[in-house]
């Protein structure tokens, strides 16, 4: 696409320009914001570098592409979390300046060197929306130092023009070279906890040649000024007097090759070493008829809890019918069943804005576009968290939603840790899928993070990447993981308290299993080299559906919670019956704010004997009811998910039995039920049911 470039004149906005190019974009203009005539050279802005702005004209002479350039005559004003437009603010001079350039250039996407800001990201990302540009930071939350080391590599000449961090001197280091450099911020980084690449402010740089420069700058004469004389820390930064273009040796730039591989795989391992088993997903042969689904279990659709006194409230079973009309399309449904929701939504006091997440469980994939057009009008700003699955529902539906609301109903000192945060990246880079549609990766309450569905999308390109079920496991595990650490820094999978992972093939179950175990194992291994406890992570729940979004083979889908997953309660539990075994898992958050049970029942498929359903429901509620006495007794379950066999009466006749059971033994209105057909469960299960408590 044609992109223009925010320019600050560092290495980090040179190095994404880089990216763009490696990544088929043409750079068509460059853009920059800058003080006034007689304002100071450093502003005190947010958002902007503007030490080292008197040079910026040269830099689009060394590029021989245009520049259009703004002075700011906005400040601070919006400093919060989220932005929205506000006149005065220092943002809206980049909002007017991008969209000159749009009417200019008819550029479609912004290249931005954000590394780890999210102020920042949140307030281009703002700007690009209202403007219809697609925001490109290929350099977001990558390694700092790989990338220190990729820049110098791919022959970024940038030399230091400001410091601001204890064991940087503007005496000694103003004026140094990256190269000259990387050693010694490596050491401030591990003594200090120095960001190398400067991401805390603690050094800017200016950008004198690199290989997509027609010619270099040369800077002639400068002159050093402090702006701070701190003893520990002092501040001071070049201002350039003299300076001027010349020609490249031969004229000519070096090759914009920026990495040998693409990061976005960095953390997915060897992906070469299995070799992919190529046989086809075998369709089920059973199918049932509808009316025998809707008979044979209870109405859950009425089955809404109130809201617990921490503000949560889930809906459950909303769905669209043709019952009325045969000829309902996908878009009729569609809006029928956002019309039922809001509707709920409003009855309990909540708005659309209050959903934190969805389950979006559709009929045919192949609806999924049509369905989200309609979808992402209700939301607006940081929408819910999604989930998206092709499941057998019954016959004239289309769609099926359930949603966790929640509004924050603490009152005193403890409100802002309850308040909802939420995360929803919109720029392509190579950290994880960029969410450009209508859901957010991950919304975070209190301590409890509920993350979207991840498959396995390279973020540079946002296409599935290739290589078989294996890598896409990997590459979803490692989106997850990364979204986990983007919302709490340190947090792992190890924080996980549940755990859905979609499968399209039976056959893979097993594989992606023994994923998941390899990704825990790796960090229960780095517990043990420094002697601590062993972290306790929910049980993965694998369920074979049969489609993902974008033809996917994985996807995954959790709930974590920051807490110390060492110092959790758990217990299992297997017991046998005279034909299969009912197991549980319980798991409790170290703060007992939060917490989850596993239930599954397993069946052989074909019996000698007739099951005795009855005796069985019997022990599969004892047996929720045992797990739930091993927990907090202020933790109170929320919402029911129970995966069963689309193709099994006895699951279905087993399920009906079970929620009319916990209807009865808990509070009526305690906690909600989605029910979820698929089209098979690991092993000989029937049924898996998982639980999610909280206070």
């Amino acid at each position: 696409m044609k992109v223009v470039a925010l320019i600050s004149g560092g290495k980090d906005s040179c190095y994404n320009m880089m990216q763009c190019v490696a990544a088929g974009h043409q750079i068509v203009a460059l853009a920059n914001l800058r003080p006034a005539e007689n304002e100071k050279d450093e502003l005190d802005s947010y958002m902007y570098q503007t030490v080292g702005h008197q040079a910026i004209d040269l830099y689009a002479e060394a590029m021989d592409l245009p520049l259009y350039r703004r002075t700011i005559v906005g400040t601070s004003l919006d400093i919060g979390r989220e932005y929205s437009e506000c006149d005065g603010d220092e943002v809206e001079d980049l909002y007017h300046l991008l969209k000159l350039v749009k009417e200019k250039e008819g550029v479609e996407g912004v290249s931005v060197g954000a590394i780890l800001s999210d102020y920042q990201r949140i307030r281009v990302e703002n700007v690009c929306k209202r403007l219809n540009l697609q925001p490109l930071a290929y350099l977001w939350r990558r390694n700092q130092e790989d990338l220190l080391r990729e820049m110098i590599s791919s022959n970024i000449q940038a030399m230091i023009i400001k410091v601001a961090a204890f064991g940087l001197d503007p005496d000694k280091h103003l004026g140094k070279t990256l190269d000259q450099m990387e050693v010694y911020l490596k050491q401030l980084s591990t003594q200090y906890g120095v960001h190398v690449c400067g991401e805390g402010g603690e050094y800017e740089t200016f950008t004198l040649d690199c290989p997509l420069f027609k010619k270099k700058i040369v800077i002639d004469s400068s002159e050093a000024v402090i702006h701070s004389a701190d003893a520990f820390a002092p501040v001071g930064y070049l201002r350039f007097l003299k300076m001027h273009v010349a020609d490249k040796p031969n004229n000519s730039s070096a090759s914009t090759t920026v990495t040998d591989s693409c990061p976005c795989l960095n953390y997915v391992g060897n992906i070469t070493e299995f070799v992919e088993d190529n046989e086809q997903k075998q369709t089920p042969q059973v199918q049932i008829a509808s009316d025998l689904c809707r008979d044979t279990l209870w109405d859950y659709k009425r089955f809404c809890p109130l809201r617990t006194k921490h503000g949560y409230q889930w809906i459950c079973g909303i769905s669209g019918s043709s019952v009325h009309s045969e000829r309902s399309s996908i878009q009729d449904q569609t809006k029928q069943v956002f019309t039922l929701l809001q509707g709920e939504v409003e009855a309990r006091g909540f708005e659309l804005n209050d959903m934190v997440l969805v389950h979006l469980y559709v009929k045919s994939m192949s609806d999924f576009c049509a369905i989200n057009s309609l979808y992402q009008s209700y939301f607006d700003v940081n929408p819910p968290a999604r989930v998206c699955v092709e499941a057998p529902l019954p016959d004239g539906e289309l769609l099926q939603i359930d949603c966790l609301l929640y509004k924050c109903e603490i009152t005193g000192d403890d409100t802002s840790s309850q308040q909802k945060q939420v995360m929803h990246v919109q720029s392509i880079s190579h950290w994880a899928p960029a969410n450009i549609g209508p859901y957010s990766q991950s919304i975070k309450v209190g301590e409890a993070i509920f993350c979207a569905g991840q498959i396995a999308l390279m973020p540079c390109t946002m296409q599935l990447v290739q290589g078989g079920v294996r890598t896409e496991a990997r590459l979803s595990f490692s989106h997850v993981e990364k979204v986990l650490d983007a919302m709490n820094t340190g947090l792992t999978l190890s924080h996980v308290l549940l755990a859905n992972c979609y499968v399209t093939n039976k056959k893979n179950i097993g594989l992606v299993q023994k994923i998941w175990d390899k990704k825990l194992k790796e960090q229960s291994s780095k517990d043990e080299d420094y002697g601590e406890a062993e972290r306790k992570c929910g049980p993965l729940v694998i369920a074979v559906v049969p489609h993902l979004p974008r033809g996917a083979e994985v996807e995954l889908h959790v709930i974590a919670a920051c807490d110390d997953p060492r110092q959790r309660k758990s217990s299992h539990m297997t017991k046998e019956l005279t034909l299969g075994n009912i197991e549980y898992e319980v798991l409790e958050s170290s703060s007992a704010a939060s917490a989850t049970i596993s239930l599954s029942l397993s069946l052989p498929p074909s019996p000698d004997t007739p099951l005795n359903t009855e005796d069985i429901v019997k022990d599969l509620s004892g047996s929720f009811n045992e797990a739930l006495h091993k927990l907090d007794e202020n933790l109170s379950p929320l919402c029911f998910r129970a995966f069963y066999k689309q193709s099994s009466t006895a699951a279905r006749l087993l399920l009906s039995g079970f929620v009319q059971s916990m209807k009865q033994s808990l509070d009526d209105s305690s906690s909600a039920v989605s029910l979820v057909p698929v089209e098979d469960l690991p092993f000989s299960r029937t049924l898996h049911i998982t639980c999610w408590l909280s206070k």
